[in-house]
């Protein structure tokens, strides 16, 4: 399959046949679609765009804390502030959507090699062992491990490069780097598992979720 490009196809390029045009398409406006949260509501069920959404206020949260922006005095450079951190959060979330996406549809179309649909599987099985330890560290805070959440993290985003590298864009390479260079970040992981910090309630709401789709096998 051709590399997918952010520029609308000629009717006259001879480079794709019409199956991969099909599905550059189908890339493209469900990427677009992703960033919308009434649409995203069509694809996914309600405890899923919760999830989504909890993820999206832990991220806001921490970074609010992290540089202080209610401590700023003068409003507007407060407001600047929190439209500063608003607009880093909202491209981590909406990057993690549009690879989703794009990923289901590769698979969907099977337009993965049998090597890559291999990643995929793995990748699976890594996320259900990091999503238990994540939901392990929230509930046992002493037993919380940073070296062995960034060495689960960092597994699955060389996963995940070896599934895109191939049949995506360098920007949704980029994307990558962004998704996990946020949730990568030392200060935010022991910022989000530190029970005596502002983010005790909404881990407590995401790992409810998650405890949720683990126990009826969702993930």
């Amino acid at each position: 399959m051709e590399r997918e490009t952010d520029q609308e196809f000629s009717t006259t390029d001879k480079n794709h046949n019409s199956k991969s045009l099909v599905v550059s398409a189908q890339k493209k406006v469900l990427s677009q679609l992703s960033a919308n949260k009434s649409v995203q509501k069509q694809f996914l069920d309600e405890e899923q765009n919760r999830l989504l959404q909890l993820f999206h206020d832990l991220s806001y949260e921490y970074l609010c804390i992290q540089q202080n922006v209610s401590s700023i005095e003068n409003k507007k450079e407060r407001e600047k502030e929190e439209a500063n951190v608003k607009q880093t959060v909202h491209k981590v979330h909406k990057d993690l959507i549009k690879l989703t996406v794009k990923i289901s549809v590769l698979a969907g179309q099977k337009q993965l090699t049998g090597e890559e649909l291999d990643a995929l599987m793995q990748l699976r099985e890594v996320f259900h062992k990091f999503v238990m330890t994540f939901v392990t560290y929230n509930q046992m805070p002493d037993c919380y491990n940073r070296t062995i959440i960034l060495d689960q993290l960092a597994g699955m985003k060389d996963t995940l490069n070896n599934i895109i590298s191939r049949p995506l864009s360098e920007k949704s390479g980029l994307r990558l780097d962004n998704v996990f260079n946020f949730f990568m970040d030392p200060k935010y992981l022991d910022a989000i598992f530190n029970r005596a910090t502002q983010h005790k309630i909404i881990m407590e709401q995401i790992c409810e979720i998650l405890q949720n789709l683990l126990t009826n096998k969702l993930i």
